[in-house]
């Protein structure tokens, strides 16, 4: 518990991280009359819900070298992660690294932990554990302001640590904190860069991960509540040495999947949509954006196998359609029975036939969806995109999506136009 001296130390709970990442899910059928869904508001907020429909994944897969065991880790990660599972559990070793964080982040990260354990584990430790996640929030938010006070600190661990709660209340669904702390970041994400301005071509290493993540959600969340970047994303989308090559690790597409070029054309949409100009300058700038959107070549993708790699070609293209369905959403405000809004729908719906529910990269995708589906008009084609979000996870944040796609489509069919998917207080977070 933390003590009323202020800089006293904070003491958390030891929690079992190997337990926490090695747990299975057994493939069961939901129990008749178990879930009973609460819609009325803006979220489906029973548990028993969200574990009665939860993506029918198995962890580890039963046998090694098996196809389903290929398709579980295209990638080859799961050794990577059972050696960083190794480590974390060796107290010996992980302390040195713990005693130069937030503790602000120590408890951020054991937030996410708790909850996730508790979303995906069926046992009579949930009740438990979901009152231990709900604890340990309350004890990140009350070291918050000593962490951020304390001269000791590097901004950049101070950013990190915010990296860490935006995390949990993303998942949590916790969306009026999660973008209070994306707005108290921004200074120090500011301070971090040196200037008001972001290049997402040129940040790449170790060191800018969390300016990086700090990016994509500044970037998602003016998709989300229709408000401007904290800051403006200039990147030299001209130059074939900037804009055509692919890394490893650089900018948001190594770390979220969604393609830099297409990160940093949505930046853009939500400039334009905010810039003080003419109705039909807006339009022809609008009408530029779409076509570069369009004629865009993106670079191959890396992926250790075949089957990866062609996923990761479909993912390319299906956030080509999001963002010009964004264009027309924030720029061109399309009905959604125009021809190029309907058929980037159908689109987005058709490619992802190839990524395969739940697993990697599709569990990066629930915005692509969101975006599809507030523009569908065909029962079939919302039933699809509202099933793909919910067999993404376990996850409140997923439900907050499928919960807002109901209303805008009550909204539209009412109405018969395109519902505004931003309102106060904010509903959902991308």
């Amino acid at each position: 518990m933390m003590s009323h001296h202020g800089e006293a130390r904070t003491q958390t709970p030891t929690l079992n991280l190997l337990g926490l990442a090695c747990m299975r899910s057994p493939d069961m059928a939901p129990e008749d009359g178990r879930a009973k869904v609460q819609t009325n508001g803006s979220s489906v907020q029973l548990w028993e819900y969200a574990q009665d429909y939860r993506p029918r994944i198995v962890w580890p897969p039963e046998g090694p070298g098996s196809r389903e065991d290929d398709e579980f880790d295209p990638e080859d990660a799961i050794p990577a992660i059972r050696q960083s599972i190794t480590v974390l559990t060796e107290n010996a070793l992980i302390e040195p690294v713990f005693q130069e964080m937030c503790h602000f982040s120590k408890l951020g990260m054991l937030c996410t932990a708790v909850l996730f354990r508790a979303n995906y584990e069926r046992s009579m430790l949930t009740t438990s554990l979901c009152g231990h996640e709900k604890e340990l929030y309350s004890l990140a938010l009350q070291r918050l302001p000593l962490d951020l006070s304390n001269p000791r600190l590097s901004t950049i661990t101070k950013l990190v640590a915010f990296t860490e709660i935006m995390n949990y209340e993303f998942y949590a669904g916790k969306h009026s904190s999660y973008y209070t702390h994306g707005a108290q970041a921004a200074p120090l994400v500011r301070a971090v860069v040196g200037s008001n301005t972001i290049d997402l071509l040129n940040l790449s290493g170790e060191q800018t991960f969390d300016v990086r993540c700090f990016a994509w959600c500044d970037i998602f969340d003016s998709l989300a509540t229709s408000r401007p970047t904290h800051f403006t994303y200039t990147s030299d989308l001209e130059s074939p040495g900037e804009a055509g090559t692919t890394t490893e690790d650089k900018g948001v597409e190594a770390i979220f999947g969604c393609p830099n070029v297409i990160a940093v054309l949505l930046a853009r949409t939500t400039a334009l949509r905010h810039t003080r100009i003419s109705g039909e300058e807006r339009t022809r700038k609008g009408v530029e954006l779409e076509h570069l959107i369009q004629g865009w070549q993106f670079s191959l993708p890396r992926a250790k196998r075949s089957c990866m790699r062609v996923a990761r070609v479909a993912v390319q293209e299906i956030w080509r359609h999001a963002a010009i369905l964004y264009v027309h959403h924030a720029i061109f405000k399309s009905h959604p029975s125009n021809s190029a809004v309907q058929g980037s729908v159908k689109n987005i719906i058709k490619i992802s036939s190839v990524v395969s529910p739940g697993g990697n990269p599709d569990c990066f995708l629930q915005p692509t969806y969101f975006i599809a589906g507030a523009f569908a008009t065909l029962q079939k084609d919302r039933q699809m995109l509202r099933g793909r979000i919910l067999g993404s996870g376990n996850e409140r944040c997923l439900r907050d999506l499928v919960t807002t796609l109901d209303e805008i489509w009550e909204e539209t069919d009412k109405t018969g136009r395109l519902s505004n998917w931003s309102k106060e207080p904010q509903s959902f977070a991308f």
